[in-house]
């Protein structure tokens, strides 16, 4: 037999060979059987607190009204639990003060929207400077100091604690294909109550809503078509919604034009919103210890054995409290389309952990005017402080006046063997939606990159063949025993 037909029917071999393989080799892999329904997601009711479990990861929130705390673990490694709590909302101003510098973005306590504040930072100097002016300035510090009298009476309190509040747990709702088969599950955290003794802040009474959703498989997830990202099975995806938020500083726009025509001049939508989380982590040794963590939340810092947090590749020791002693830092964050999404990994002085903390770099903004409703999509801005074995995190959103702002942090766990292909598209839930839209299955390429090397392999080990086989000068049988 010729080289010409000995080729032929080695590349035919390979060809057969390689189409009985392709199936194993496009086979994703999976952390565990492929298994889509509900017995891939456990929920167990332990006394106030609901138990989410999987594979890959198990999460604790409570259920009994409390403020969102949620407890995580690799399912298969619970010594190490990681721990984010909603702490709260913090109105901030955004104002340019050279004296302190130019602080017009991220979180800060000094700049945080008291009416105090705001005479510090921008009345004093002219009420000063009115009282040197004799008669010619006290009609201007009469009215200045009417509207630092209209603000007591007015504002509220720049800060809402979240453990002041009620908050009800939806049930949890399955998400699912189009052919029915389940994917994952979503529910949400909503603020239903505030107490009377919060003036002027009842109006975020179900306003305020934490959308939590998981899946079992990777999937990609698009936000209105502003901007999309991944979420694994080992994460938790949320969404953190606030609705009509009342600015401090909106209560005071008739009596900033009116000062606006005596010559004082204070910038308008000059404010922000910060959300405040605490990261801690608990190294258990007892059982016990996860028993206190559950009795009282409030009290988890106390417990925790934190003493690095990785912020985007930067080692950051917080055993130490600095939160009376120096201002939050910056995290230095990128242009969106550069940084998608900014992480925060748990760590320790040797090495990086399994959990992390991660949000989106962008927040959506809807608003409707006129009946007419738009949807942007606004950068946002944080910083953190060590706060002794726990770090203090505060992502700044920007003024969204009485519109609607949803943004999306997630949690979860690193773990190997995880596909991390998209094998979904899904539409994430907007306003008061908690269920995701599965928009369909992303269809996988015909080649992949293991099959891609398969096929070099093969094709390398052809051209040597027959690279042989003329060096010999003989012709070689690639489907019998023997050369001839």
């Amino acid at each position: 037999m010729k080289i010409g037909k000995k080729w032929l029917s080695t590349a035919f071999l390979a060809i057969l060979l390689l189409s009985l393989t392709a199936p194993l080799l496009a086979q994703p892999v999976s952390a565990s059987d492929e298994n889509d329904d509900e017995e891939e997601l456990e929920f167990e009711d332990l006394d106030g607190w609901k138990m989410l479990k999987t594979p890959i990861i198990t999460v604790l929130f409570p259920s009994d009204g409390r403020k969102p705390v949620f407890l995580w673990w690799n399912t298969s490694d619970p010594n190490m639990i990681y721990v984010v709590k909603y702490q709260g909302l913090i109105e901030y101003f955004t104002f340019d003060v050279p004296m302190l510098g130019v602080y017009p973005e991220y979180y800060t306590k000094l700049r945080e929207a008291e009416n105090t504040t705001l005479r510090e930072l921008y009345f004093k100097a002219r009420e000063d400077a009115y009282r040197l002016m004799g008669d010619m300035g006290v009609q201007k510090l009469l009215l200045l100091q009417w509207l630092i009298y209209q603000i007591l009476w007015t504002w509220h309190s720049p800060y809402l604690p979240f453990n002041a509040g009620n908050w009800t747990l939806t049930d949890p709702e399955y998400v699912r294909d189009e052919k029915g088969a389940v994917i994952g599950v979503a529910f949400a955290f909503k603020l239903h109550t505030l107490p009377e003794w919060m003036p002027r802040l009842q109006f975020a009474e179900d306003n305020i809503m934490i959308r939590l959703r998981f899946y079992n498989a990777t999937v990609t997830e698009t936000v209105d078509d502003l901007y999309s990202y991944t979420v694994h099975p080992g994460e938790m995806k949320m969404d953190f919604v606030v609705n009509k938020w009342e600015w401090n500083i909106d209560k005071i726009r008739p009596l900033i034009i009116s000062l606006r025509e005596h010559g004082i001049e204070i910038p308008e939508g000059r404010a922000r919103l910060a959300l405040w989380v605490n990261l801690a982590s608990i190294n258990l040794t007892r059982l016990e210890e996860l028993k206190e963590a559950r009795a009282d939340p409030e009290d988890i810092e106390h417990m925790s054995t934190a003493s690095y947090m990785d912020v985007e590749g930067t080692r950051i020791d917080i055993a130490t409290n600095k939160t009376e002693t120096e201002n939050e830092t910056p995290i230095l964050m990128e242009t969106p389309t550069i940084k998608p999404a900014i992480r925060l990994g748990f760590a320790t002085q040797e090495r990086l952990l399994k959990g992390f903390f991660k949000f989106v770099s962008w927040a959506k903004v809807n608003k409707t005017i006129g009946g007419e409703t738009t949807v942007t999509k606004l950068p946002v801005k944080a910083a953190y402080i060590a706060a002794g074995f726990h770090m203090r995190l505060f992502i700044g959103y920007p003024y969204f006046g009485n519109g609607t702002l949803e943004h999306d942090p997630s949690i979860g766990v690193d773990v190997e063997g995880v596909d991390t292909t998209p094998q979904y598209l899904v539409k994430a839930p907007s306003g008061t939606e908690i269920v995701p839209v599965v928009v369909g299955k992303i269809m996988l390429p015909l080649v992949t990159l293991e099959l891609a090397v398969v096929l070099v392999g093969v094709a390398s080990v052809i051209a040597a063949v027959i690279y042989a086989a003329k060096w010999r000068k003989k012709t070689i049988n690639m489907v019998g025993v023997g050369a001839s």
